[in-house]
């Protein structure tokens, strides 16, 4: 199991904030001050983690993990049936 890498959201987090905390903030309904504590290295609880993967478009695991090329997978059946996929940008590519 992969741990929650902290420095990793924080880079991850501040490369899809760019130069625009006050509109990220003012998008997600978070103050401008919780988003520069994310972005100083707060990990944000569950619900706003998860405004900031819809978002962005991309899975809650991708701001979390180190690995950035790491394939998320997911399944509902029995081992032999799995499904995976890979986090697009916010572009859809």
């Amino acid at each position: 199991m992969t741990s929650i890498s902290v420095p990793a959201f924080t880079r991850k987090l501040r490369e899809v904030v760019a130069d625009e905390p006050k509109a990220f903030a003012y998008d997600l309904g978070l103050s401008l001050s919780a988003v520069y504590n994310y972005l100083n290295g707060r990990v944000p609880a569950t619900e706003v983690l998860y405004r900031i993967a819809r978002y962005t478009g991309r899975p809650m695991e991708w701001f979390l993990t180190e690995d950035e090329g790491a394939t998320v997978v997911v399944t509902s059946e029995p081992a032999t049936t799995v499904t995976s996929y890979a986090a697009a940008g916010r572009d859809g590519t």
